[in-house]
């Protein structure tokens, strides 16, 4: 009888079972063998509980992405702070047993498997499956014993989900359970969280009490000078550096309340050695599930794991330091004087001893360039060293790196892969970038290739609440200055992101904004064009439809609960559309015709003119897209196939197309965008944007404002510059938001080809006045305007 044996008869549980019980086989015999299975398990749980209560899985659906996603910590309930932090140390402890230069004690395997034993049985209570939650048995383990098994090598693959109909039903989330204290005492526990991450970090921990060496994390070190009788004190831990000279002193206590007393006791530590050394350590105060610094520089503060050798040396490096007085800015990089105010506001917050600031700029205003020359006059003052700059898409990311590899050649720069292909790639780049989900990816690798203090600033681009509650994790791992660069008017930016830069809402360091940079004449204001539909705007009433219109609706809600009712859901009667849901079930073609030709009419329009300007359409989804590129073609065939075209996700070379889009003289003239052309392009010359779906979020809505509000010399003719630019909204948004100007557009100036044709038709028209009757050359001329009239008509 073991353990597991609880679940072993239950043919829904076959893989489960098989994962848990040789995570018990060889707990004692094979450790890393016994952890990879606990992960195993661990993987396997996630999935069904993903799967059964129909959870939105993360984007890249990693162990570590789905542990820290929202609804798997809203499942873990009250209960979860405490189990939930031990499931991320089996993830953890799981990983160190792939790596080669990691060695898993059986201390670390046994919390594996106990804190495994929990999570199951737990769950399975409240699937109904087990009746109670059985306590676990460390006598039931199998001896150390010779094994012919061959150690299962880890997997990065998410195990294939295969739900039996007897589990297929929702899971409550869960209510009481914790690790067996019994088993697993309180030092163990905190010995095991504290020396992984001290492994993660690159130390070896010393198991010999007392013993001290270069590089090592050494236990129970004694320290001389202790105001007791003795004069002697025993340091949980300290970490030494190459040279010998103590770099850190950890004072491991049980709770947080004891670590919070243990402060006084571990600044007794450093002083003592600082007095031995000649240098004074960083001080660690750690429970094993929190774990706080105390550097000399800062103010207390909590982090994820500890330091690396060489950041602890750049930690103990910058006491020496002097606040940042060169606020001198490089003309070539950023020349404006708001670009300065900029830079020198966060530089007198940075002296202030604050480590977050926060920047509000106006799209088109030059938030990278402000941000390449803050790295400058930071860099210049050695404030920062390494620093990583991370935005949301590809193409953000490499257009960035483009402009500070131009603007600061004397920088090493690296782009991280996505795919994690990095062999070419210098890792020891000074200013690395990449997005926000590629750094997710780093730092759930097994193989840590970036310590918590691996870069001095973290730039954030487009730093709103939803990057934070996404990806939030990135700032809690990294230990780093934070600078949030954003376009969203500052009383637009959420509440939370004032909060997470530790910042009074609405006052960021700086801000400046698209009104006043309207003003000072950097960017160019818009007009909205209100032409908002009842239908848009409050969706489809289904009381207020035809019988011949509702037997329509309802084929779609027929389809709908064939779907539902083959995933287990109860099917629903006819519903009314909500507004956000339009393009979701219909596409009017009659809707989209009335839109293209009102931007055709009354779009801004060059050459005279003869061409609308440049376009961006935002559809609702690719379908959309795909109509609204269909109905142009119908409508206007003479403009060819390439002066509307659709971008998004789904087409092949899409960065071609938009760089194509970005210049003045080559086609597409009409971008009909999903999502993809909403932010971090730059094209001077758009002159109209088609709202043609409901936008209700902030950020969003600004970031789309901002691909309209760029200068455009001589985007009309030699002289000529582009004033304003023109919003179509047909679906209500700039009411929503409150802003922008509506303007009363009915037609804008006839075409020269238009006034060309008024003007032939009034010569041909008064040529037949009997006075040229017997004049040669009028008839003639007559006959000649009648028949060039006459063509261009047909």
């Amino acid at each position: 009888m073991r353990n597991f044996d609880i679940i072993k008869d239950n043919p829904a549980l076959v893989t489960l079972y098989e994962y848990c019980s040789k995570a018990e086989q060889f707990q004692l015999q094979a450790a890393e063998v016994s952890a990879n299975y606990a992960r195993k398990a661990l993987e396997w749980m996630l999935s069904i509980i993903y799967h059964v209560n129909d959870y939105e899985k993360p984007s890249t659906p990693s162990l570590f992405n789905m542990m820290n996603a929202q609804p798997f910590k809203d499942f873990m309930g009250p209960m979860g702070g405490e189990l939930l932090d031990h499931l991320h140390a089996v993830r953890k402890i799981g990983n160190n047993a792939s790596h080669p230069g990691h060695t898993i004690t059986t201390g670390q395997s046994l919390f594996a498997l106990v804190t495994i034993h929990t999570f199951v049985c737990s769950v399975l209570n409240q699937m109904g499956i087990l009746e109670e939650i059985p306590k676990f048995d460390k006598s039931l383990i199998p001896g150390a014993r010779q094994s012919t098994m061959i150690p299962v090598q880890p997997t990065t693959e998410e195990p294939p989900v295969v739900v039996p109909p007897s589990i297929n039903k929702p899971i409550k989330p869960l209510t009481t359970a914790s690790v067996d204290k019994v088993t697993i005492s309180e030092e163990e526990t905190r010995r095991i969280f504290i020396d992984m991450l001290l492994q993660e970090a690159g130390w070896q921990v010393l198991s010999t009490k007392g013993a001290v060496a270069p590089l090592k994390a050494c236990i129970e070190v004694e320290v001389h000078g202790m105001p007791s009788e003795s004069k002697i004190g025993y340091a949980d831990y300290v970490l030494f550096g190459a040279n010998g000279n103590p770099l850190a002193v950890i004072e491991a206590k049980r709770t947080s309340v004891d670590k919070i007393k243990g402060r006084h006791q571990a600044e007794l530590y450093a002083d003592c050695l600082e007095k031995r050394y000649g240098v004074r350590p960083v001080v660690y105060l750690s429970n094993g599930y929190t774990t706080s610094i105390i550097d000399g520089i800062y103010p207390e503060r909590e982090l994820m794991s500890f330091h690396t050798a060489d950041e602890l040396t750049r930690i103990i490096d910058r006491r020496s330091r002097k606040n940042i007085l060169d606020f001198k800015v490089n003309d070539e990089i950023a020349n404006r004087y708001y670009q300065k105010e900029a830079i020198k506001s966060v530089c007198e917050h940075l002296n202030g001893k604050n480590r977050h600031a926060l920047l509000v700029m106006a799209t088109g205003t030059g938030k990278t360039r402000t941000a390449i020359s803050l790295v400058d006059v930071l860099a210049r003052n050695r404030w920062v060293k390494n620093v990583l700059f991370l935005a949301d898409r590809t193409a953000l990311v490499s257009q960035a790196k483009k402009n500070f590899a131009k603007l600061l050649p004397s920088m090493t720069y690296c782009v991280l892969s996505e795919n994690g292909d990095n062999k070419d790639k210098d890792l020891n780049a000074r200013i690395m970038f990449c997005t926000y989900q590629t750094m997710i990816n780093y730092i759930d690798d097994k193989d840590k290739k970036f310590g918590i203090g691996r870069f001095d600033l973290i730039i954030i681009d487009e730093a709103h609440r939803s990057v934070f509650g996404k990806f939030g994790s990135i700032f809690k791992y990294f230990d780093s200055l934070l600078v949030g660069l954003t376009a969203t008017p500052r009383q637009e930016v959420d509440r939370s992101t004032y909060e997470l830069f530790n910042l009074e809402e609405g006052e960021p360091n700086y801000a400046y904004e698209l009104s006043q940079a309207v003003m000072d004449g950097y960017l160019n204001d818009f007009k909205v064009v209100n032409r908002t539909t009842k239908m848009l705007n409050r969706g489809i009433k289904y009381d207020d439809l035809s019988p011949e219109e509702k037997k329509e609706l309802e084929r779609v809600w027929e389809y709908e609960n064939t779907i539902a009712a083959m995933n287990g859901q109860t099917p629903q009667g006819p519903r009314d559309i909500e507004n956000n849901e339009i393009f979701k079930y219909i596409f009017n073609t009659d809707t989209i015709d009335k839109v293209l030709k009102d931007l055709m009419t009354n779009g801004l329009k060059v050459l005279d003119g003869e061409r609308i300007g440049k376009t961006i359409i935002f559809a609702f989804n690719h379908q959309h897209a795909e109509l609204i590129v269909k109905r142009f073609g119908v409508l206007y065939p003479q403009y060819g196939a390439d002066f509307c075209q659709l971008i998004d996700n789904y087409v092949k070379y899409a960065h071609d197309l938009i760089e194509k889009f970005e210049q003045r003289e080559q086609m597409p003239q009409i971008a009909v965008s999903v999502d993809m052309l909403d932010v971090g392009i730059d094209i001077p010359d758009i002159l109209n944007l088609v709202f043609f779906k409901v936008v209700r979020s902030k950020i969003k809505f600004w970031q789309m404002v901002g691909r309209g509000t760029r200068l455009a010399e001589g985007v009309f003719g030699p002289g000529k510059n582009k004033e304003f630019f023109y919003i179509f909204d047909w679906c209500g948004n700039c009411e929503y938001f409150s802003t922008g100007n509506i303007t009363d557009v009915t037609t804008n100036s006839s075409s020269i080809t238009e006034r060309l044709f008024g003007l032939k038709s009034d010569i041909a028209c008064a040529l037949q006045n009997v006075k040229y009757q017997s004049d040669t050359e009028a008839k003639a001329l007559h006959d000649r305007l009648k028949s060039e009239l006459l063509t261009g008509v047909q």
